[in-house]
């Protein structure tokens, strides 16, 4: 079955006949079309792929299981001369629609239309991947395994954290990526205690933890890998929440299996973080999904409604962060299977000390 007649399956469930497609990635699952500019429009009998001139000849070549049609002037001539009148209820993504295109296309497509915004319904069944889209986040992780092998070589005292970032972006597309997933986060020192502590100009010291969180595309679809290493001695400090962090870490991936909660993996790794007295310091959720965004579904936090199926691909990555001394982060991707899990990246997890 399609892609397409998956999504038509679960419109059908939702009471709505049509349904318009306008976030790129979305858009790429659906009919494989990568361009930056387009829409999808769904009806029960037909797909229709909108996009301009310039992405002609590229939708000709990537675009399955939809009609291709390419407008040379303005997309909203384009849709009033089809004389697309559409009825009843269509659907749209309540997060990806500006009201200004809303607005236009209200205009275009029939007055009585019914519009209902919807959220994560498509996310939803892109979540559980196809062996082929598996087998492609696999070869992304082995990519990614492969720069954080060569980035130890490269990590010492008197290294600038943007040096480190721009060896990663070169590393991945050396070694067969289209690019990163997302700006790498290089964090040394106190601002390793940073989550999101996207390289700066700050020079690596010795005795310095060093967060490494980075990823690549492969065929679309991403890696995401952190690893968290010592330029030199672990002091007693950074090598006791270091220990924490990957307990907890092995600990969810060793909990991981079909039918759980996804707040319930996230409170595997929680209780452990908790437990050891640095609770208040792990503050954001377990993992993620996986896709052809970096961050999809499904969701592993405490609030997260999701639970978890085979062929769901997503991170587990606890964490502490000490302000004014640093912080650890060990993260890894998994695949959900009928009995557990496999861990696609493979990078050592034991603390590294680089002297």
């Amino acid at each position: 079955m399609s892609r397409i007649s998956r999504l038509r399956e679960v419109l059908h469930r939702h009471d709505l006949n049509h349904f318009i497609v306008t976030h790129l990635p979305n858009i790429r699952y659906l009919c494989g079309f990568s361009g930056t500019a387009g829409f999808l429009l769904i009806t029960p009998r037909k797909t229709r792929l909108f996009t301009d001139f310039r992405y002609q000849e590229q939708a000709s070549q990537q675009v399955h299981d939809a009609e291709v049609v390419a407008y040379r002037d303005d997309l909203i001539k384009e849709l009033k001369r089809r004389s697309l009148k559409l009825a009843d209820r269509i659907g749209f993504e309540a997060q990806s629609l500006d009201v200004a295109a809303y607005q236009a296309f209200q205009a275009v497509l029939g007055p009585s239309l019914v519009w209902i915004p919807t959220e994560k319904m498509l996310e939803k069944v892109a979540a559980v991947k196809e062996p082929l889209e598996i087998e492609k986040h696999r070869r992304a992780a082995q990519i990614t395994d492969a720069v954080f092998a060569d980035l130890l070589k490269l990590i010492a005292p008197g290294v600038c954290e943007l040096d480190i970032s721009a060896e990663i972006s070169y590393l991945h597309k050396k070694k067969g990526a289209s690019g990163d997933a997302f700006p790498s986060i290089v964090a040394s020192g106190v601002r390793s205690a940073l989550p999101h502590g996207i390289a700066s100009e700050k020079i690596i010291e010795k005795g310095d933890l060093v967060t490494i969180d980075m990823g690549c595309v492969y065929d679309g679809y991403t890696s995401d890998l952190t690893r968290t290493v010592v330029a030199g001695k672990a002091s007693q400090k950074a090598a006791t929440i270091y220990s924490i962090v990957l307990e907890a870490q092995c600990s969810a991936i060793a909990a991981a299996r079909p039918g759980m909660k996804a707040k319930e993996l996230d409170g595997v790794a929680r209780g452990i973080i908790q437990e050891a007295g640095y609770g208040d310091y792990f503050g954001h959720g377990l993992g993620h999904g996986l896709g052809i965004e970096v961050h999809a579904e499904p969701r592993l936090n405490v609030q997260s409604l999701d639970i978890l199926q085979p062929g769901h691909v997503f991170t587990i990555e606890p964490g502490i962060y000490l302000p004014d001394f640093g912080g650890v982060r060990i993260e890894d991707d998994v695949c959900l299977t009928a009995s557990g899990c496999e861990v696609l990246t493979k990078s050592p997890k034991d603390l590294i000390e680089i002297n």
